[in-house]
């Protein structure tokens, strides 16, 4: 699993996964890890390769990078799963430095949670902004968890940007942007899943994540007027 070199500071998330049968899968996410770069780490499998059923709007080149980042990352997980039918029932316990988390679910919504933080906390040029939301990851979160979540964590990036004396995107217009980018990376990225995956499980947890990305690329604004009233509660222009 991903993981920095023991003598450098670490941040580990641990997701424990016990199938119906008592088989238990263990991983071990260092969501601080840094693979700045060409080729931090090597893939097994062919389709772990950068050139691979590449993302469309990957900016990384094969000179510099044989093996996909994200690819790699999730290697270990995705051929544990490969045989694992998506509907099979799992206990699915997170243990991260401040608290635990522990749920009942199906399989593909276990690997959609793990793949996420894997994903996330990845080398990924589009896929790496999302690290401070997985240095504070939230397990099994809804759609509106996520976009609260999204929204805020981009706002307190522009505030920063502000106080560097740089214009802050107020409108949400690069999230926006950033939300259509994801929606591209997802799509191509379950075509590598499908070359390492004999059942459904992988491809499912996947297929939500991309499902996720497209409700905010395309609801955005609708969500957030649902949520403006949380904050105006008791006031007349509420």
């Amino acid at each position: 699993m991903p993981s920095s070199p023991a003598n450098q500071n670490t941040e580990l998330i641990v997701y424990e996964i016990t199938l119906k049968n008592g088989e238990v899968h263990h991983f071990e996410v260092d969501v601080t890890r840094n693979q700045s770069g060409p080729n931090p780490r090597k893939g097994g499998a062919e389709w772990t390769q950068l050139d691979y059923r590449q993302c469309a709007n990957c900016p990384l080149s094969k000179q510099e990078h044989t093996y996909c980042p994200v690819a790699v990352d999730i290697e270990e997980v995705a051929e544990r799963f490969k045989n694992i039918l998506s509907f099979e029932v799992a206990d699915v316990r997170v243990v991260t430095e401040a608290r635990n988390y522990q749920k009942k679910c199906d399989i593909q919504s276990g690997l959609k949670s793990l793949l996420g933080l894997i994903m996330a906390s990845s080398s990924c040029p589009t896929l790496s902004e999302f690290k401070p939301m997985a240095i504070y990851h939230l397990p099994f979160a809804t759609v509106e968890e996520t976009i609260y979540r999204v929204t805020g964590a981009y706002l307190l990036k522009q505030y920063f940007l502000n106080k560097e004396g740089t214009k802050p995107d107020l409108e949400l217009i690069g999230l926006e942007k950033f939300y259509k980018d994801l929606q591209q990376v997802n799509k191509d990225f379950m075509k590598r899943i499908r070359a390492a995956s004999q059942s459904d499980a992988n491809l499912n947890a996947i297929n939500i994540l991309l499902s996720l990305s497209s409700v905010v690329a395309l609801t955005l604004d609708d969500r957030l007027e649902d949520i403006k009233p949380l904050f105006f509660e008791g006031h007349s222009e509420a």
